[in-house]
């Protein structure tokens, strides 16, 4: 009996040794060893994706320009391509450890910005465009300034959005844990969607229609002329 639970212990042991031997194999880690280059070919995009737990900063310029900062052994592996006027951002495979993984982006023109998988996406000058899209998801955190007619926030997966600035129309939605801070963008209309625990704050001057479900917050500042949609489910919507 106590050879059978030696064996047994022995086997599980192996299997789990086995387990985080496989799941380290799949990642990279950086050599400490941080350099930066320059990506060629980028090119004609108005859109940026990024993606994979990496840092993005954005900043306005006169020439688009892409530069990655990271631990030399993972520049194979961290990815920067323009597809369909998006430039995506991620990495082929996954990275462990790292000393360094920011990529810098040079934009001419933005009208779209999208955060996933635990990447941290910053715009570093105000967006200025007639539309404008910001969505976070997957635990990722997207911060910028915009001033437009027409802005869409969304967030999903437990992903934040911090906005300021200011829009004449706001549509918002979030869900699954997402958090959006749109307190500090002055909108004169806005619809707001919270569903699943998302929750969403807002800045309306005139016209605001909310919904809240399934444990969703809206929380609202200003005095706008309210309609309101969470009577019947278990949301809420505040004045602030």
């Amino acid at each position: 009996m106590k050879a059978i639970k030696l064996l047994f212990i022995c086997v599980l042991t192996f299997t789990a040794v086995s387990c985080q031997w496989d799941i380290n194999l799949n990642k990279v880690n950086g050599n400490g060893n941080v350099v930066t280059e320059e990506r060629d070919n980028i090119r004609d995009f108005d859109r940026v994706k990024g993606s994979a737990g990496l840092q993005v900063f954005l900043k306005e310029g006169k020439e688009q320009k892409v530069v990655v900062e990271a631990d030399d052994n993972l520049m194979a592996v961290i990815e920067t391509y323009v597809e369909d006027g998006m430039l995506r951002i991620g990495v082929d495979g996954n990275i462990g450890r790292a000393s360094s993984k920011k990529v810098f982006v040079t934009y001419t023109t933005l009208n779209e910005v999208r955060a996933s998988s635990g990447s941290h996406v910053i715009v570093e000058d105000e967006i200025k465009n007639e539309d404008i899209t910001l969505d976070a998801s997957s635990g990722a955190m997207l911060e910028a300034s915009v001033f437009s007619k027409k802005l869409y926030l969304e967030a999903s997966s437990g992903a934040n959005v911090e906005v300021t600035g200011k829009t004449k129309e706001l549509r918002s939605k979030a869900s699954s844990g997402g958090h959006i801070n749109a307190e500090n963008v002055l909108s004169a209309v806005c619809n707001a969607r919270a569903s699943s625990g998302g929750h969403i704050q807002v800045n309306v001057k005139d016209k605001l229609e909310a919904k809240a479900t399934s444990g969703g917050q809206i929380d609202y500042y200003g005095d706008p002329s309210v309609k309101s949609e969470n009577k019947n489910y278990s949301g809420d919507v505040r004045k602030m």
